[in-house]
């Protein structure tokens, strides 16, 4: 190798330059010569050329990372010029400079170097660490020892070796933990200096690692298990060992002078890692406190699932494995001895995703697979049948670890009061979501019942009054959840396992005591947007404990939380999700209580509603008219339940154009409301709505106009004037003064009904698309087109992606974008909508529904704009015919399509 010429290489990117050249001149005064492209490049001459001639001749290279967190390696040329002083083991020293993140994304081969922090300035003392650094005093005192950054301590009783490239999701944790000691030297003991987390999250492996990978830094690593004070002095005694620290004393009669030895060792010598691993208790945390003030001289690492620490030693919490990273490893791990198949990338996915990231699950299922050479679906399939058994798989010469998880949380488990154990069963039969707090506080009745059935499962004696916050301090305290202000979570693996020590007679009982706790939180009128704060965090547990109950035969419990769930998600407008809830919460109850029973018509209403949203009416008129038959049997005619039958179907009616039918339903389920009710009661305004949008479409507007205003006046003293039935009420009154020519007065109407549906429901809900789309048509009636396009786009993809492309409301938004296409001149794309919503509407209502023939009459008159008269006039006599047999002679939709069939007809000059 040619000479060297300089010092140091300064890696950097330009926009960090000003930073740099401070850098540059503080190494210069202190004797150095720094290699800088703005000082060293011959102007015309070929950089790359210039920079592989510098890298091979340079001591160091200095790689400086600026404000965005990256560094000169996210350029491909760089990044190879420093992996090649990386491979000729030349000294590379990640520089933080000003501004620069706290925890900065430092790819992994500059894991094993030493940080300069210089994010406080070009400081004296961070120049003085470069300058260090640079000269290689820490590198030929690691030499000194026999070793290189990178291969391990001199001496060491570690008890595994490293992972090496198996070594995944953990990179940037042993990043910041070797800068962390490090940058504080001997004093690194007051802060950070705890790996807390979870059994089995990969404490003592990240402990261990980081001893592997820096432990050229420490003349000895060594490691003691300190589960237990007794254990602590065991282990302490232990490295006297003449493999290890060979102190005279390893042979003293009594382990008191041995351990004393060790602690003399220890605070006389420099440069040591002391592991402290396992210390899970109040007990093991407490000897460690007293301990430290003894160990100031080296470097103490603690690994703990114990979350409650002094100042002198801060824990930082573990987390899982990022998917992508534990789907590597299991890959990786297994390659070879899997059975190899095309889906297996996929499926290391799910399996992946079924561990929670969690590395001793992750280790435990890669060796059972290859040790026995199965795929990954083969896996899948024996975890399904048999997950107890794979649980408590563990074969210590082929696993990296000391026991399967099945047996590492244990001594956790063994710990806990009866409210804690409790707790978590009852938590084992719920999501792996966030869980609300609230919820067990109100439900500490049954917390109670479950901490006595605990007891007499266990032996104990009866437990007192269970104290919610207690339980979850417990149960925090060993990492068993994570905590949150008001919700808690809990890994995945945990709640397996809980479950399976749960005895198999007893397992109904905990399964049904979960189903009352949620049920009971779980708030009725879920379809109320009021409700949806608690829901949204309820939903996935009370979707998770109501597929335990199937599984455990006890489904009748579970009806008014299915019922719940399910409106609520209808509500929402998941329709798939909700369907099938319906259907088994009809069943388990009609099964249960009878074919007649009003719970059983609650169930057919429920259900024929989400049947009518999603366009099968015929289907549901068929529930809805079962469920009136069934409470006109059970309460009498004049009942408000029979109102809301009768509301029901009154819409469903009008939907397919038996209107005169419809109007008399809705005059009688009014009636009834306003008996039972009074006139001021929200189920009027529904009654005076339905009544009142029915007069609209037979033209009767000046009836319906003072109903739509009592209604809107109702829903704003009940509710308040930014809800959503208020929202329904405005959007109603709005389209009716747009149907009159008041334009003016209906936008702020509709405008106010889409911010409060959009705050209410989201900006993807079927309601908003219908907002969108009434002020989207009046933007068009008032000629300002250009606002109005992305109003229907908009509204047509939230009824696709939710509705489905051949829903009639998607029909109503493909025929007004049709429109506006038109009137934009846009006539080749206006027509395939047009065309499709004739289609759609076809299959929905028939072909001899009004909605048809407004259809036809449409597309007629494009025909016609586009010079085709001909193919004009059969639709419009078509269309003609429909609205004479549906809305009569005299009705203004019937009188416009006759005007526009003889105005086509006068064009056309007579018929020869």
């Amino acid at each position: 190798m040619p000479e060297a010429q300089f010092d140091v290489f300064l890696s950097h990117n330009s926009q960090d330059k000003d930073a740099v050249l401070e850098i540059a001149r503080a190494l210069k005064e202190r004797g150095l010569r720094p290699w800088l492209d703005a000082w060293e490049l011959i102007p015309g001459r070929r950089w790359q050329e210039a920079l592989e001639e510098i890298l091979e001749t340079a001591r160091t290279t200095a790689v400086l990372v600026g404000k965005d967190g990256f560094g000169p390696w996210q350029t491909p040329e760089m990044r190879a010029s420093i992996d090649g002083s990386v491979e000729r083991n030349l000294p590379v020293i990640p520089v933080l400079l000003p501004g620069a993140p706290e925890k900065p994304k430092l790819p992994l081969f500059l894991l094993q170097f030493t940080w300069v922090d210089l994010r406080r300035g070009v400081t004296r003392e961070g120049i003085d660490r470069l300058v260090w650094g640079v000269k290689g005093e820490k590198v030929e005192e690691a030499a000194g020892h026999g070793r290189a950054a990178g291969h391990g301590p001199a001496r060491h009783n570690l008890p595994y070796l490293s992972l090496g490239g198996l070594f995944k999701g953990r990179e940037e944790e042993l990043l910041h933990l070797a800068a962390d000691l490090d940058r504080r030297g001997s004093a690194a003991i007051a802060q950070n200096q705890v790996l807390s987390g979870l059994g089995g999250i990969g404490k003592t492996r990240l402990a261990v690692e980081y001893a592997w990978r820096y432990g050229w830094r420490y003349q000895a690593a060594l490691f003691v298990r300190a589960d237990s004070r007794e254990g602590l002095r065991r282990g302490l005694a232990a490295l006297a060992a003449a493999d290890l620290l060979n102190l005279p004393e390893r042979q003293a009669p009594q382990e008191d002078e041995t351990v004393g030895a060790v602690l003399r060792w220890l605070q006389e010598g420099q440069g040591w890692l002391l592991i402290l691993d396992n210390v899970d208790t109040q007990e093991a945390a407490a000897a460690v406190s007293e301990l430290l003030p003894r160990l100031a001289a080296g470097h103490v690492l603690v690994t703990s699932r114990w979350t409650r620490w002094g100042p002198a030693l801060r824990a930082e919490e573990l987390e899982k494995l990022p998917a992508e990273e534990a789907v590597r490893f299991l890959l990786e791990r297994t390659a070879g001895p899997r059975g190899e198949r095309a889906d297996d990338a996929e499926n290391a996915e799910r399996l992946a995703a079924l561990l929670g990231g969690l590395p001793l699950a992750l280790e435990q299922a890669a060796a059972y697979i290859a040790q026995r050479r199965m795929s990954f679906a083969d896996y899948l399939v024996a975890w399904s049948r048999e997950r107890q058994k794979v649980l408590a798989w563990f074969d210590p010469l082929v696993m990296a670890y000391p026991e399967p998880v099945a047996v590492t949380w244990q001594r956790s488990f063994d710990a806990l009061g009866p409210a804690a154990s409790a707790l978590l069963r009852l938590s084992a039969f719920l999501a792996r979501d966030p869980i609300p707090v609230r919820m067990f506080e109100q439900g500490r009745a049954i917390l109670g019942e479950a901490s006595g059935l605990l007891c007499g499962e266990t032996g104990q004696g009866a437990p007192g009054e269970p104290d919610v916050p207690e339980a979850m301090e417990a149960l925090a305290g060993y990492s068993l959840i994570s905590w949150q202000e008001g919700t808690f979570t809990v890994h995945g693996m945990v709640q397996e396992v809980v479950r399976g020590r749960i005895p198999a007679e007893r397992r109904r009982e905990w399964i049904e005591l979960s189903l009352r706790l949620v049920d009971e939180h779980a708030p009725s009128g879920s379809g109320d947007v009021r409700t949806w704060p608690t829901w949204d965090l309820l939903r996935s547990h009370a979707a998770e404990i109501l597929g335990f109950a199937k599984d455990a035969g006890c489904p009748e419990e579970a009806t008014t939380l299915m019922s719940r769930l399910a409106t609520l998600l209808h509500a929402k407008a998941l329709y798939r999700e909700a369907e099938p809830l319906k259907r088994r919460a009809l069943q388990i109850d009609e099964a249960r209580l009878g074919t007649d029973h009003p719970r059983v018509a609650v169930h057919l209403n429920n259900l024929a509603q989400l049947l009518e949203d999603t366009n099968r009416l015929a289907e549901a008129e068929v529930l809805m008219r079962r469920a009136l038959r069934i409470n006109e049997a059970r309460y009498g005619t004049d009942h408000p339940e029979v109102a809301t039958g009768l509301n029901n179907l009154a819409a469903l009616l009008k939907a397919t154009n038996r209107l005169v039918e419809a109007e008399r339903l809705m005059r009688k389920a009014l009636q009834i409301d306003e008996a039972n009710f009074g006139t001021d009661h929200p189920a009027v305004a529904r009654d005076l709505n339905n009544l009142a949008q029915l007069l609209q479409a037979t033209n009767r507007l000046a009836e319906a106009e003072p109903l739509m205003r009592r209604a809107l006046q109702i829903d704003e003293a009940t509710f308040g004037i930014d809800q959503p039935e208020v929202a329904r009420d405005l959007n109603n009154l709005a389209v009716l003064l747009r149907a009159t020519n008041r334009l003016a007065e209906a936008e702020p109407l509709m405008r106010r009904a889409l911010q409060i549906d959009e705050a209410s429901f989201g900006i993807d809900h079927p309601i908003v698309g219908i907002r969108l789309n009434n002020l989207a048509a009046l933007l068009q009636a008032t000629n300002r087109l250009a606002e109005a396009e992305p109003l229907l786009r908009r509204a047509l993809q939230i009824d696709e992606a939710r509705l489905g492309t051949d829903h009639p409301r998607v029909a109503t938004e493909l025929n007004n974008l049709a429109q506006l296409l038109q009137a934009t001149n846009r006539v080749t794309e206006a027509e395939p909508l047009m065309r499709r919503v004739i289609q759609i509407d076809e299959a929905s209502y028939g072909t001899d529904h009004p909605e048809v023939a407004i259809d036809l009459n449409n597309l007629a008159r494009l025909l016609q704009a586009t010079n085709r008269p001909a193919e004009a006039e059969p639709l419009l006599r078509r269309a003609l015919t429909i609205l004479q047999a549906s809305l009569g002679e005299d009705h203004p939709t019937t009188q416009t399509a006759k005007a526009n069939l003889e105005a086509l007809l006068e064009d056309l000059g007579p018929h020869p």
